[in-house]
């Protein structure tokens, strides 16, 4: 088998590889994704933020509407107060009862308004907060984007014409051996590697020499140990 024109063909593909990883590391790439991952976290506290708000104020509808309701319901008790014989005490006192028990829930819907009150304020607050921290950071990134384009776009050049040697060279490898190749880097790189010194040069093995007598022979051997290609 061509294993020469597969060793030309990875020299040239791991090339590549290099150049590709190098673009995918560049120091300000990775820190364009933590500012994207910043912006995208801050974005989803403030949608949290906006639908806490939108339960108080749903929440104050409903407690505005029950404390409308139990004034009103007072004013009624005190009209019917009003209309009570006073020397009736056992419907006087009945009826102070249910007026005690409205003003006791008047108080706790005012309690809770006001609760509800301080944690707008707080909420408010954060918006805010998280908004001047999305505009600095969008900011950031817009820069960050333009540095990085920049600095790719010779890189990129770089890699496609890498690529390109690399396709050039795909025809002078059998189909087989290029399938063999493909499989084997899913899992590993390099996946072709030379004999040394009676090992696989890519983890170290020592092979017994059956197996070296395949590869001098030219036959096609993975290493046992790393799943590699040896070549002599």
């Amino acid at each position: 088998m061509d294993f020469e024109a597969l060793w030309a063909y990875q020299t040239e593909d791991l090339k590549a590889e290099a150049i590709a990883t190098e673009i995918k590391r560049s120091p300000i790439r990775m820190k364009l994704e933590k500012s994207r991952d910043f912006i995208v976290e801050r974005q989803k506290q403030y949608k949290q933020i906006e639908d806490s708000i939108a339960a108080i104020v749903d929440r104050k509808d409903v407690l505005f509407q029950a404390l409308e309701n139990v004034m009103a319901q007072i004013e009624a008790q005190k009209a019917r107060m009003e209309g009570l014989d006073p020397e009736d005490e056992d419907a006087v006192s009945a009826l102070r009862d249910e007026v005690a028990k409205s003003r006791e829930e008047v108080r706790s819907f005012e309690k809770e308004l006001n609760h509800m009150n301080r944690d707008s304020a707080g909420y408010d607050k954060q918006l805010r907060s998280v908004r001047l921290d999305l505009a600095k950071a969008k900011q950031t990134f817009d820069q960050m984007k333009m540095d990085y384009e920049n600095e790719s776009k010779v890189k990129k050049e770089q890699l496609e014409q890498q690529r390109a040697r690399v396709k050039a060279l795909e025809g002078n490898v059998p189909p087989d051996l290029m399938a063999e190749y493909l499989a084997i880097k899913k899992h590993t790189t390099p996946p072709v590697v030379r004999l040394q010194y009676g090992q696989c040069s890519g983890c170290n093995t020592s092979l017994p020499s059956a197996t070296l007598s395949k590869i001098k022979n030219g036959a096609l051997v993975e290493c046992e140990t790393c799943g590699r290609m040896i070549i002599q």
